[in-house]
């Protein structure tokens, strides 16, 4: 029987070099590594020589053949992952001949060399009929790799496609002759949306999800049973290619159980804390975009390989901060792609084996499949179509900013989750970017009537854009420019002691953001003030409209996956979890103190499930919680070692504390038992 989180490792065997030394590897590092699948490169990374002929397809079918022989007793399934769709990069390579694809043209008018134009007929029939070749080996998952985007395919720049079939189809859709250049201006152009947007995410979408299903059914045709699974990037740049999640993953798996590889978003080892920023802002992301029922098999790889890139203790913080995905299992990717073998002396092994216990007692148990709580923050897939450029003049201009809140409630030890439906009463939301541009004017004004919000300053503009600016109680606004002199520092103004200081004060400048000068109707209370350096008052900062929307004023933030090293403040954190906390909303408990212990929760009729995280270097001692409206009857822990423990809650005022020691990179799942105040 298999376990219930399932280990897939990606094994790289050069089939020219060394196939006989490294199966027999392998075999041992099934035993040692306990892997429950193992999947196998085809025409991978640094042996990649193109798209792969039907002769070098042989060769790999016959390496399929001899790992199956040698992993199948062990108990160990089959599946394939070719290296290439699309193809990431020219890599000094070209087409060969029979290969007669056309290829890709970015932004800027340049050619592809090897990355081919997905339009293309005669590749999309290569591209099913070598998936349905591997097909015949009945794997048990066939992988497609995340080159199957228009986006970051070098030496192009940004991407494609817009050579002259696409050109062709875009002036078809528009109803007249276009450039290129005349196009792009249209798609980007500043201000209200132009019809041209429309075209370009239509025409990648529909693109896609056809060739998607023309796969998923190659395959069904050939071997029923096996999966196609897909590798993603980052959503929110998928989001400016109009990427159809549902309909690719449900395209890919024609009738079966779709497959995603998601993302973890650290090749090469880096803060934890900055890790599980990028992992709420784009792995989190990702899951709640695809179909509730897609078996997730994130990917875990330390590129470019060895403890040089990656620790052992990363990887198992790695595994452990991944369970709040909902996960099947995890595919490996530990060992240098060019074919030069499994180096044991890594000791990876070691802790594939020792996390194993957990991540199985957590899968079996299934408590992150329950309803997820936490304060709900709101994105789509459709952003890219609805929101204003600024400038008009680069892709990256498409890209949604609706996920900043996901890290820095997070980080903040406030509870979250992502929707992408808007119909919910009774909630804490959280709204960034211009996500407000997806909904109408009656959805937005029902979404204030019944729930609490939390504003970053872009959707506070966007409110006023769109004339809603009443529903948040702001009259008016306009942009302070980072470093631009009119601030450096908020100052708390509300009369309350924060950090145990009067008139605590968190620093805005340099590595902060633009903030948002907001003009208030009566009823708004300010938390904090901006000031100048020379201590004069300039702008309201934090302010609480009638107890039902806080608005954080920053915004326009550089990068839509990053958060500013200044806005992660001790002082943002308790005026954070000070204005959520009188909400009264938060259907979740808080983690009050220290930073970076991030909770995920779910929950059941009776409990609520926390997940803990410590991606700080600091031990947590305990572990205090703000209940909000529930009161705690009884609590325990299943600790990473896989012991399970009671522990005796101790009041200290309105909150609860527990006995709970979390070590650094470390994670505990808690179960509380709770009635409702």
């Amino acid at each position: 029987m298999k376990d219930p989180f399932c280990y897939s490792f990606r094994f790289c065997c050069d089939p020219w070099f060394n196939e006989p030394r490294e199966i027999a590897s392998l075999a041992r590092f099934v035993r040692e590594a306990q892997i429950d699948d193992v999947s196998v490169f085809c025409n991978v990374e640094e042996l990649n020589t193109g798209h792969t002929t039907r002769e070098e397809q042989d060769v790999y079918l016959s390496l399929l053949d001899a790992v199956r022989e040698a992993v199948g007793p062990l108990g160990a399934s089959l599946s394939v992952n070719p290296w290439h769709s699309l193809m990431h990069a020219d890599l000094g390579k070209a087409l060969r001949p029979g290969h007669d694809f056309r290829r890709m043209v970015d932004v800027e008018g340049r050619e592809a060399s090897l990355c081919v134009c997905p339009l293309d007929e005669n590749w999309q029939r290569y591209f099913a009929a070598l998936y349905a070749r591997y097909a015949e080996k009945e794997p048990n998952i066939l992988w497609v790799e995340d080159d199957f985007r228009f986006h970051n395919h070098d030496p192009l720049v940004w991407g494609g496609c817009f050579c002259k079939a696409h050109m062709a189809e875009y002036s078809r859709r528009a109803g007249k002759s276009l450039t290129r250049e005349e196009f792009l201006r249209g798609v980007l152009a500043p201000g209200g949306v132009h019809p041209y947007r429309k075209i370009w995410l239509d025409t990648c979408r529909e693109t896609m999800d056809r060739i998607a299903g023309l796969v998923g059914q190659a395959v069904h045709a050939v071997s029923p049973d096996t999966r196609v699974g897909l590798m993603s990037s980052v959503p929110y740049i998928h989001a400016a290619e109009g990427r159809d999640w549902h309909g690719l993953l449900r395209g890919f798996a024609a009738g079966n159980r779709p497959v995603s590889r998601i993302h973890l978003p650290c090749y090469v080892e880096c803060s934890p804390q900055e890790y599980l920023q990028r992992f709420n802002m784009v792995s989190m992301a990702n899951r709640a975009l695809i179909p509730r029922e897609t078996q997730v098999y994130p990917e875990l790889e330390n590129y470019p390989y060895s403890r040089f890139a990656k620790s052992r203790a990363f990887t198992r913080f790695q595994l452990l901060s991944a369970l709040p995905l909902e996960l099947a299992g995890m595919t490996i990717d530990l060992f240098d792609l060019n074919g030069g073998g499994i180096v044991f002396s890594e000791g990876y092994q070691d802790t594939l084996r020792t996390c194993k216990p957990f991540l199985n007692a957590v899968a079996k148990c299934g408590v992150m499949g329950l309803e997820k709580r936490g304060v709900r923050v709101l994105i789509s897939e459709t952003s890219s179509y609805t929101l204003h450029t600024r400038e008009g003049r680069q892709m990256e201009e498409l890209y949604p900013q609706e996920v900043f809140f996901a890290a820095l409630l997070s980080a903040f030890g406030i509870p979250f989750r992502y929707d992408t439906d808007p119909d919910f009463s009774g909630c804490v939301a959280a709204v960034s970017g211009q996500y407000f541009r997806n909904l109408t004017e009656p959805q937005i004004t029902r979404l204030f009537a019944e729930n609490r919000l939390i504003l970053s300053g872009d959707a506070v503009e966007t409110l006023l854009d769109m004339g809603l600016g009443r529903l948040a109680g702001v009259e008016s606004c306009r942009w302070m420019a980072q470093n631009g002199g009119e601030y450096t520092f908020e100052q708390v103004v509300n009369g309350k002691p924060y950090l145990g200081l009067d008139g605590a004060r968190a620093s805005a400048v340099i590595s902060s953001a633009d903030a948002l000068n907001v003009r208030y109707a009566q009823g708004a209370v300010e938390y904090t003030r901006f000031c100048d350096s020379f201590r004069r008052f300039t702008a309201p900062g934090h302010t609480v409209v009638e107890n039902r929307v806080l608005v954080y004023p920053f915004g326009r933030f550089e990068n839509p996956g990053v958060i500013p090293p200044m806005q992660l403040t001790s002082l943002r954190r308790e005026l954070m979890q000070d204005a959520v906390a009188a909400f009264g909303a938060l259907d979740a408990p808080m983690v009050t103190g220290g930073a970076y212990l991030q909770p995920y929760c779910t929950a059941d009729e009776e409990h609520i499930y926390c997940y803990l995280v410590n991606a700080s270097l600091d031990a947590v001692p305990s572990v205090t919680l703000d209940m909000g409206r529930y009161r705690l009857v009884s609590a325990s822990v299943l600790t990473s070692d896989c012991r399970s423990a009671a522990l005796a809650a101790v009041p200290e005022g309105e909150r609860t504390m527990l006995p709970l020691s979390i070590p650094p990179l470390d994670a505990a799942l808690l179960t509380l038992r709770v009635e409702k105040e």
